[in-house]
């Protein structure tokens, strides 16, 4: 979603003026509740190099952008609360996007309606992605992402809602998502239901599905189920996350994708591994791994961080296709 007015634009700029002469973000509070401004910078210096059948490519290039958290919350009676929030994207390159962009209702600790533009439950984490990126491609040359059961996730461009309920160790979030209609009878209404649960302190399990419920053979892309599950374990500075994603798709019939992914965090480091593979009759495999580390307080300055970080990506393809990129962010919080 772009937003192509100079008064949205401008209003922005004046808002990431403010929350940096604030230096940590503005919050006021009052009998209609709490209203705060926030948000982080977030650019990078990047080199890629793409070993390609055809040729190979080297890139040097600026990318990133300037976050602006604009949010409010109201309790009310018996721990009930309302809560907006939206997040304009300021890019490098000039647009103007958006990430989240939500009104939701609920209860403490219980259960929470969301309708509007944001993430729900993630069930393939990928960690300190510093930088991540895939070698496969289709003929355009446009990347082919591995799945990883975000399709339905959220962040679309046709909306979306979700409910989530908190019982104890158990969270349970049905998600949906709306999309744009490509010729089809009808267009696609995915639900993503989710269920998590916290086994120990450290351990927590969660599975979920991913399903269009007005499938359409005109609309093959959207046509399938997908399912997948991912473990989390944390001790201390440690945290592992193990998942697993798989879908098949109803018209083809000979189309699974299907991926099992690896990350570590420990302390400032990170490390992650991702195998996919897409079977259309024969299989194509990749192999994705990416590391990151965070130099944290930067001029004694505890919301300023520079990350440095590389991915390397290669697909079982006749041309062996292959990515080797590395990346310096700078990232502050404000």
């Amino acid at each position: 979603m772009k937003f192509n007015t100079f008064g949205k634009l401008s209003l922005a700029s004046v808002l990431v003026s403010a929350a940096l002469a604030a230096n940590a973000g503005i919050s006021v509070e009052n009998e209609q509740g709490l209203f705060t401004i926030g948000g982080d910078v977030e650019y990078d210096l990047n080199f890629v190099d793409k070993d390609r059948s055809n040729q190979g490519t080297q890139d040097f290039s600026q990318s990133g952008r300037i976050l602006v958290q604009i949010a409010a919350e109201r309790e009310v009676a018996n721990d009930h609360y309302l809560r907006v929030q939206v997040q304009p994207l300021l890019k490098s390159s000039g647009d103007v996007d958006l990430d989240d962009a939500f009104f939701a209702i609920g209860r403490q600790a219980d259960w929470e309606l969301k309708i509007g533009r944001f993430e729900g439950f993630d069930m393939f984490p990928v960690g300190q992605d510093t930088m991540l990126d895939f070698a496969r491609t289709n003929a355009a040359g446009d990347v082919i992402e591995p799945y990883r059961m975000k399709d339905a996730r959220g962040r679309g461009d046709y909306g979306q809602v979700s409910y989530a309920k908190s019982i104890d160790s158990l969270y349970f979030e049905l998600g949906s998502l709306f999309k744009q209609n490509d010729g089809a009878d009808k267009n696609a209404v995915f639900v993503r239901p989710v269920v998590a649960f916290q086994a120990t302190d450290n351990l927590r399990f969660a599975a979920a599905l991913e399903a269009n419920l007005t499938a359409d053979k005109a609309d093959a892309a959207n046509d399938y189920l997908g399912y997948g599950a991912t473990v989390n374990y944390s001790v201390q500075d440690f945290s592992l996350d193990l998942s697993y994603a798989y879908r098949d798709f109803d018209v083809t019939g000979t189309k699974e994708d299907t991926s099992i992914g690896a990350v570590i965090q420990y302390k400032r480091f990170g490390l992650g591994h991702i195998y996919s593979q897409a079977d259309t009759g024969s299989k194509e495999k990749m192999n994705t791994t990416w590391a990151s580390y965070e130099i944290a307080n930067v001029m004694d300055v505890q919301d300023f961080s520079i990350y440095l970080g590389s991915y390397f990506s290669k697909v079982d393809n006749a041309a062996d296709d292959q990515d080797v990129g590395v990346r310096v962010r700078f990232k502050y919080f404000f």
